[in-house]
């Protein structure tokens, strides 16, 4: 993997999120004209997706919009009725909710009604919105996104000493990270997370005359449980941990300029480490959410091989890449 490869897969990120949020919407028609002599003034609750969109009174119709794919149509939150409907944008869908008062327990039924009977009904009926329909809040369980998290390594390698007694280090943890990541969110305090990223580290304090660094591929999966801070999911807390493969990890060597340096490339095994996060998410608009948070990676490798030389030194060849770093990332929800 490549950076410019990752720049890439961003921009079709970013060029298919304008795309779908410029999706349209169905309507959805929702009424009541039951045949009843119960003068009760019981109010149906109807939720889209979990979301109240209004309390229906009897010979009343409601209209709403939800853009295309499944959505819960749901009536009530206790003794619920439920139905999963599929809907296409542009189209519209009607549905009738009543009692079912020849089975035993009156259960609350949703019958999807052709639009010939539907429209015939409405006539009879009034509209318990008065301004224009509203478009139902939709739960946004599926993100995409890009990420970024330069961090500090803990466990640092002399490398180099120069001329004036400087010491240069290395760390394996350490550097910049750079990938794409895909969000689920499975419940209202809890999700999992998947990043596909490459991380690279550099010899600090940098040198003009040559150059080390360390990079891999890194797989990661995170479960993390979310704290609300503010109504609607607009702003929470994200603590969790995972587990990465990191694999393809190599150490670049390049200072034959300098005094009894190589070139060589070193070549260590794929190995398994873990993760610790602690984020802070924020809506930045209808479909986009971002995060800033502290993340904590620990792995250990093993040398495997280089193309020319190889180190006995037990730091070089058992490396401990342990870091602590900021994360930054950005992604589309849906």
């Amino acid at each position: 993997m490549h950076l410019k490869k990752f720049y890439l897969i961003c921009i079709s990120i970013l060029s298919v999120a304008g795309i779908n949020a410029q999706a349209k919407y169905a309507k959805i028609v929702v009424y009541r004209n039951e045949n009843s002599k119960d003068k009760s003034e019981e109010e149906y609750k109807i939720f889209a997706n979990e979301n109240l969109t209004t309390s229906l009174k009897n010979y009343n119709f409601e209209e709403f919009y939800m853009p295309d794919g499944n959505f819960k149509l749901k009536v009530n939150e206790i003794y619920a009725t439920v139905r999963k409907v599929e809907c296409v944008a542009g189209r519209t869908y009607y549905f009738r909710i009543y009692r079912n008062l020849s089975l035993q327990d009156k259960p609350i039924t949703i019958d999807a009604i052709d639009s010939v009977t539907a429209n015939n009904d409405l006539k009879y009926l009034k509209s318990s919105f008065v301004s224009k329909p509203k478009i139902a809040e939709v739960i946004q369980k599926n993100g995409i996104g890009i990420i970024i998290e330069p961090s500090i390594g803990l466990e640092k390698v002399e490398m180099i000493t120069t001329t004036t007694g400087t010491a240069v280090m290395h760390s394996f943890g350490g550097g910049a990270l750079f990938g794409v990541s895909y969000n689920r969110k499975v419940s209202e305090y809890f999700g999992w997370s998947a990043e596909l990223s490459e991380q690279s580290s550099i010899l600090t304090p940098h040198i003009t005359n040559g150059d080390i660094t360390f990079t891999q591929g890194v797989l990661s999966a995170t479960p993390y449980l979310t704290i609300p801070l503010a109504k609607k999911d607009e702003q929470r807390i994200k603590l969790g941990g995972g587990v990465d493969y990191r694999f393809n990890p190599i150490l670049n060597i390049e200072t034959e300029k300098i005094i009894g340096g190589i070139n060589d490339k070193w070549t260590y095994g794929s190995v398994f480490g873990y993760h610790l996060i602690a984020f802070f998410e924020a809506k930045l608009g209808e479909y986009m959410r971002g995060h800033i948070g502290l993340k904590y990676n620990d792995a250990r490798f093993s040398y495997l091989f280089g193309e020319k030389y190889q180190s006995y030194d037990p730091l070089l060849r058992n490396p401990h890449a342990n870091s602590i770093g900021i994360s930054l990332g950005v992604e589309y929800c849906f």
